[in-house]
């Protein structure tokens, strides 16, 4: 494997309480990891720690060796982390294409981008804010993707979407695993997420209670269920 998104024991706090508490994963490149959980256990916390929105108060993180804790967003973004947050954060009065370049300039930028996503082709010269909600999500992945990132975290990326659109974006995001990105996939529809996932993680109450192949849920929902209510599965967390 040519890259990969390591948390060690990683803790995060808000407020001074702590949300979450001791994990421990990697993200391989080619590969998709879903983290999954019921609402409020600490996800999305868990992706803005790792991308620098907000510190770390225990662990590491790394990527490609190399330790990320002490840079700020900007600096986790050079070294090749991109954030896809929640609620496809566009720039509204830009153009389609002003969106991807503000991120990467140079030449074969937006062809990529349009062979991903060719629907975008026609909005080049649209401003982002009267794309659909679909086409923004296309956009701000493609804009994620322009950075050239080493690992991808995306967090509810189905979140407001008709599930054709959803549909038309999962296989995107396996292709991207699959030329080498490492996808750290947050997403609220389990079954979604765990059809292109490689492995799967369950956080629960802030601490993870399912670590394994993702097949290992796919194929036994009463063991997502359980993990979900935060009870620790035998060979789950650190084993399947």
């Amino acid at each position: 494997m040519t890259s990969s998104l390591v948390l060690d024991d990683v803790t995060v706090a808000r407020g001074g309480a702590p949300i979450v508490r001791g994990v421990s994963l990697t993200a391989p490149a080619g590969e998709v990891t879903a983290l999954l959980g019921p609402n409020g256990a600490g996800k999305t916390t868990l992706l803005e720690s790792v991308s620098g929105v907000i510190p770390i108060t225990g662990g590491t993180v790394s990527l490609n060796g190399g330790r990320l804790n002490a840079l700020d967003r900007v600096a986790r973004a050079r070294a090749g982390v991109a954030h896809v947050e929640q609620g496809r954060t566009v720039f509204p009065d830009l153009t389609v294409a002003e969106n991807i370049l503000v991120v990467r300039r140079g030449p074969g930028v937006i062809d990529k981008a349009l062979e991903l996503f060719p629907e975008l082709h026609k909005r080049l010269d649209v401003a982002a804010s009267l794309l659909s909600g679909g086409e923004q999500q296309m956009l701000v992945l493609a804009r994620a993707l322009a950075a050239r990132p080493s690992a991808l975290l995306i967090d509810e990326m189905s979140l407001g979407l008709a599930p054709v659109i959803v549909q038309r974006l999962l296989p995107v995001v396996r292709d991207l695993a699959a030329s080498g990105v490492a996808v750290l996939l947050v997403e609220q529809f389990a079954t979604l997420a765990l059809k292109i996932a490689d492995t799967a993680h369950v956080l629960s109450g802030g601490t993870l209670t399912y670590s394994g192949p993702a097949a290992g849920l796919r194929s036994a929902p009463e063991r997502l269920h359980a993990a979900y209510l935060g009870e620790p599965l035998p060979g789950g967390a650190g084993g399947s």
